[in-house]
């Protein structure tokens, strides 16, 4: 819902809107950007989160790299941070305590070494990819956001001989068993365990 509605109806502000660079997955057609959102609150209350993509990745397709996990951090007003799960209820905050919310970025589509480099170069002169993730794209750029010509035809002929051939039809940023493994060092959180039901004894 428009920022707006948000600031006149409830006592916080939104003090930054802006896509995240490199959070979407890289492609030929690069993958839609996350949305960082920082909401101020004005008044102590109490806030809930249901959100998502917070364990896996959205996936890459047909070669595409996938996009970026969402995260939810709060600040508050003494310095502190602290990580806040996708679902949650009744977290507590104070006037002044900003909550940094980082929507999941789209996974890409097709071989990111085939988007054009000037496509790229004009990605990130608009602040969606950074020079360095750029280079996901095997394009590399000068000072001035332009194409080296040079560097990126040596890198992308670089990173197409490194490389699995043929790319994956999906690429989910590993397998479940490893995204779990890693799941406490990439999050802070624990991975999620499965549930468990009482059983019951007909008779």
């Amino acid at each position: 819902m428009p920022n707006e509605f948000l600031e006149a109806y409830f006592p916080l502000r939104i003090e930054r809107y802006a896509s995240i660079e490199d959070s979407g997955g890289a492609g030929k057609h690069r993958g839609g950007n996350g949305v960082h959102i920082a909401y101020r609150f004005l008044e102590p209350g109490e806030i809930s989160i249901h959100d998502d993509r917070w364990l896996t990745y959205p996936w890459g397709v047909n070669g595409g790299e996938p996009g970026s996990r969402s995260t939810k951090e709060l600040e508050r007003t003494d310095g502190s941070r602290q990580w806040i799960p996708s679902k949650c209820d009744r977290v507590k905050v104070q006037a002044g305590d900003v909550l940094h919310f980082n929507t999941w970025g789209g996974g890409g589509w097709g071989d990111p070494l085939q988007r054009a480099a000037e496509q790229v170069a004009l990605d990130a002169a608009r602040g969606l990819v950074s020079p360095a993730g750029a280079r996901r794209y095997g394009v590399v750029l000068n000072e001035d956001l332009s194409v080296n010509g040079e560097e990126t035809a040596y890198l992308r002929k670089k990173l197409s001989a490194e490389r699995d051939e043929p790319l994956p039809l999906f690429n989910r940023g590993g397998t479940l068993e490893q995204i779990m493994a890693r799941c406490k060092q990439d999050t802070s959180f624990d991975p999620p365990t499965q549930p468990r039901f009482k059983q019951s004894i007909a008779g």
